[in-house]
């Protein structure tokens, strides 16, 4: 009877830490009444059969993440989801792209604004956006409205560097565009400065035509 009772306080333990510290791996987890059924053997009876267990659940569930997971590079990374590890180099790739990003529009700062311009002898504010991200390995498409179609819809207060933000001005819809470089500002071929600047989102004339932002650096 106590070695039962100490069976089902090991069961009630191992559910815990399998469903809290675990990933669920349905096609290896053991069902309830698995794990509580009769052993057959007196060596099975004991203490060694839950740690089996344990060991089946964790293996289990590294082998179903290997076998689930076709973008993993290594096992390390692998063996690092199953027990939570946060991996950051996305991030991390995805910062140092818009580093160069912007670093690669703030080259062209003072080159005048041409309409339908596209090349550093003259830029409209979409062919700034393309040119630079192209650039950088990045290809939209042309015009702002075009480029307000596509890429990730991102949130004013989620906002990050290189982050394309959006404006109506001369007509309805998105007519204008530049890069967010963080605290407010974004760098863009203004028909109004006649030239590649910097402005505030905080001004008031941006404040009411801004509509939006899209991320291409992923």
């Amino acid at each position: 009877m106590k070695k039962y009772k100490a069976s089902i306080v090991a069961v009630l333990l191992l559910t815990l830490f399998s469903t809290t510290l675990l990933p669920a791996t349905p096609a290896y987890a053991a069902s309830l009444s698995d794990l509580l059924a009769p052993t057959t053997s007196k060596e099975d009876s004991g203490g060694s059969g839950i740690i089996d267990i344990l060991i089946g659940l964790l293996l289990g569930t590294f082998v179903g993440n290997v076998a689930n997971d076709k973008s993993t590079n290594s096992t390390t990374d692998t063996l690092g989801k199953v027990l939570g590890w946060s991996n950051k180099t996305d991030q991390t790739s995805a910062s140092s792209t818009a580093t160069s990003v912007l670093n690669t529009a703030k080259q062209y700062m003072g080159v005048p604004y041409v309409w339908g311009g596209e090349t550093p002898t003259g830029f409209d504010c979409s062919g700034f956006t393309q040119y630079v991200l192209k650039q950088n390995g990045i290809t939209i498409p042309r015009t702002a409205a075009e480029q307000y179609q596509s890429g990730v819809s991102i949130m004013k207060s989620n906002l990050k560097p290189g982050d394309l933000v959006f404006f109506t001005t001369y007509k309805p819809g998105a007519s204008h565009v530049g890069f967010y470089m963080g605290d407010s500002k974004f760098i863009h071929a203004s028909s109004g400065a006649k030239q590649v600047t910097i402005s505030s989102l905080d001004e008031p004339y941006y404040t009411e035509k801004y509509i939006g932002a899209r991320r291409y650096i992923q």
